[in-house]
């Protein structure tokens, strides 16, 4: 298990109401304090409410949550987990010079800014080929349909990659 693994939360059945709570709690506009069992008291600052904030409502919709420093070395089996890809893929790009790494011995190690970085920019790009293809289908008068929308948001994200969007696509439009 990679230390990544470690410090992801995932979310429960029973932890969903509480969540619903913490989120109207930390929304809020008023101020939020943390009551410890000893009677000592500390206000949550701003950037802690945000985290949070942003935590409970990744673990409401049923996302896991991991919390990583960005300037921690990864392995190339952790910056392959992350990316969603196979080591020898994630290989291919640092070797590529796609993403930068150093040598710690024989081993490479890539910094965690940098695998956001990179990740970062290819969910850019297949932004941009989303936008460009539903603006073509536009253009020639397809209706662009909420099926198509969950598609493009799933392989925005990461969740499919380019062949299973083709596939769908066709599928939808009876091409395939």
């Amino acid at each position: 298990m990679s230390t990544i693994d470690e410090h992801t939360i995932l979310p429960t059945l029973e932890s969903l109401d509480v969540l619903d709570e913490i989120g109207e709690l930390l929304a809020g506009s008023g101020h939020v304090s943390l009551h410890a069992d000893n009677g000592l008291v500390v206000d949550l600052p701003d950037q802690l409410r945000r985290l949070l904030d942003t935590a409970a409502r990744s673990l409401r919709t049923g996302s896991s949550v991991t919390i990583v420093d960005r300037a921690r070395m990864l392995s190339t089996q952790e910056a392959a987990d992350i990316l969603g890809v196979s080591r020898p893929t994630l290989v291919k790009l640092l070797e590529s010079g796609q993403i930068p790494f150093t040598k710690v011995n024989s081993y490479r190690k890539v910094a965690m800014l940098d695998v956001i970085a990179y990740r970062t920019l290819r969910r850019a790009e297949r932004q941009r080929i989303v936008e460009e293809a539903m603006h073509s289908n536009e253009m020639e008068g397809l209706q662009v349909t909420d099926a198509a929308r969950a598609d493009a948001v799933a392989f925005v994200s990461g969740k499919i990659d380019e062949d299973e969007l083709v596939r769908l696509t066709r599928a939808r439009y009876g091409l395939g």
